[in-house]
């Protein structure tokens, strides 16, 4: 039988709800009004380059990346800048956006992506130098929910020797199945996406991680990895946080990145499917990440699905589109239930890391008395980063964080496993997510 890989530290197994795991990716339309969110990536905010009145064409920048670790906005469509403003964005952020309206709202967007023209593609003539410069121009980010500029984390040091790269499908969060539609549906066209990255690191391993949960996306995958060499798939024991990149790596390779540390520490680049897909997209149709696939789901929707969606679209948009009854919704979260974050405007657009989409109704609702500490230590048995949470939260309520602390409160990775798990209704990721800004503050 086969031996299925995990990480060995902590971790938990909540419910999967991968109840739209069997919806094929289905089209949207181009919404009447899209919002453009400025600042959709980890670093410093580009810089809009457009203003009221200007005509756009798909494609064209609307915000130029501030700095190496920046990253480039584009139109998703044709059409005219409205205006640029403060808005709430998902997660409760006030952020600037960049409002269009569009030429042609109600649209399919699959027409649109018919439009593009496939381009034939001669990786022999590629070269690292240019595959870097494309990608950074694109507008390229990790679509798993980090946001970090692909072109920043593609171009290690040169004392950084890179002799593996990881493919992220385990897709661990409960409800979401984004990720897990395209390695079914274009596994093709993510192998291709692969090649690229490969001319960046020749004769570099590349493994693909799938969580058993997916047998059919581990199955289309495996057979689209069998024809090329140096590109493995391997199966994952269904787990979360396996989609955490520490706990990848150690999953995958065994090897574990030090406190403080990055993949590439010990020798490896880590990359999520629906990043590689818009890499590929970038060679093979020219074109920059201007969409991506929302998983839709949650008590509310009554036929949970998958859809792509042009950046911008505004929520209530897709509620419209799911029969989603405004007046029911006591929670929207995006993203997934363990990581995601609370929406507070049904006009909030989604962005390049918007991987799902949540609606519940009231009975999401539980009502917890958060008690004190019970000293059961499942949160540290839990912890995939081997901390002693329950130690940590104390100092943090009182203001008392000695340098052992402060060491390690900043390998939390957030994932909510803690909080899960604590019988005592403690919100503990929410005092180690403030312990790290305090922290963050003092530096």
């Amino acid at each position: 039988m086969l031996q299925l890989k995990t990480f060995p530290k902590g971790g938990i197994h909540p419910s999967q709800q991968k109840i739209s795991a069997q919806a094929s990716i289905t089209y949207g339309e181009i919404p009447k009004q899209l919002l453009i969110p400025v600042n959709q990536h980890i670093g410093r905010t580009a810089n809009v380059v457009v203003k009221k009145n200007d005509v756009v064409k798909r494609g064209q920048l609307l915000a130029q990346a501030s700095g190496f670790i920046s990253s480039n906005v584009h139109a998703p469509v044709d059409g005219k800048v409205m205006k640029v403003f403060r808005f709430s964005l998902l997660g409760g952020a006030i952020g600037e956006v960049i409002q269009i309206q569009p030429d042609e709202p109600g649209k399919s967007y699959r027409e649109v992506l018919e439009q593009d023209v496939e381009l034939s593609v001669d990786l022999n003539k590629l070269t690292a130098e240019e595959i870097r410069k494309r990608i950074q121009e694109a507008g390229i980010v990790g679509m798993g929910g980090a946001g970090f500029p692909t072109h920043v984390k593609l171009s290690p040091p040169p004392e950084k020797k890179i002799d593996a790269l990881i493919i992220n499908g385990a897709e661990c969060e409960p409800y979401i199945t984004a990720d897990h539609r395209i390695m079914v549906e274009q596994p093709a066209q993510i192998i291709q996406g692969i090649k690229i990255l490969k001319k960046l690191f020749p004769e570099v391993p590349v493994y693909i991680g799938i969580e058993d949960n997916k047998p059919d996306a581990l199955n289309m995958m495996d057979k689209a990895a069998a024809r090329e060499e140096g590109i493995f798939v391997v199966p994952l024991k269904a787990k979360y946080p396996q989609g955490g990149e520490k706990q990848l790596i150690k999953a995958v390779l065994n090897r574990e990145v030090p406190s403080k540390g990055l993949p590439m520490d010990v020798g490896v680049i880590v990359q999520n499917v629906a990043t590689v897909l818009a890499i590929r997209n970038v060679f093979y149709h020219n074109r920059p990440l201007l969409e991506r696939v929302v998983t839709v789901s949650g008590s509310l929707v009554e036929h949970p699905g998958n859809i792509l969606l042009p950046i911008g679209t505004p929520v209530s948009y897709i509620m419209d589109k799911f029969n989603i009854d405004r007046e029911r919704v006591r929670l929207l979260l995006a993203g997934g239930p363990m990581m995601g974050r609370t929406c507070h405007s049904f006009e909030s657009p989604i962005s390049k890391t918007t991987s799902a989409l949540l609606f519940f109704d009231e009975k999401a609702f539980v009502q917890r008395q958060e008690n004190p500490c019970l000293r059961c230590g499942n949160c540290v048995s839990v912890c995939p980063m081997g901390l002693d949470v329950a130690i940590y939260v104390q100092m943090v309520q009182k203001n008392k964080l000695d340098d052992y602390a402060k060491e390690h409160i900043m390998d939390c990775i957030e994932c909510g496993s803690c909080t899960y798990v604590c019988p005592a209704n403690r919100r503990l990721v929410h005092w180690m997510r403030l312990g790290k800004r305090i922290i963050k503050r003092e530096n």
